[in-house]
């Protein structure tokens, strides 16, 4: 896994889907209906409305909503690559030096 990613292009898929393409080529596909029926907060809140989850842009490199809500791009490249929304725990041992995962060795690839 790369840290200080950046978002260049993010696609709406229908549902809770997305495609995301990172400054290096890296792209893929991610299910965040997690963040949606399990909503940590007032800002994540709307993101169920899939009329307002579809409001989907890019603001700076992240993936963010006119709430303003937005997933860091570090954190939505390791979901990626793991291919799922995980836990908070899972995500804080991801991040942690002392915890290397299986995501953090993954290769890089490209899809189009």
């Amino acid at each position: 896994m790369k840290y200080l990613n950046r978002v260049m292009e993010v696609r709406w898929l229908g549902g809770y889907r997305i495609k995301a393409v990172f400054a290096d080529g890296y792209g893929a596909e991610i299910d965040l209906s997690p963040l949606v029926k399990f909503p940590r907060g007032p800002m994540e809140e709307p993101l169920s409305n899939e009329a307002f989850f579809k409001k989907v842009f890019l603001d700076g490199g992240s993936v963010a909503w006119p709430n303003t809500y937005d997933i860091c791009p570090d954190v939505l490249r390791y979901w990626c690559e793991i291919g799922h929304v995980c836990s908070q725990e899972e995500l804080d041992a991801a991040f942690s030096e002392q915890t290397p995962t299986e995501a953090m060795v993954l290769n890089d690839k490209k899809i189009s």
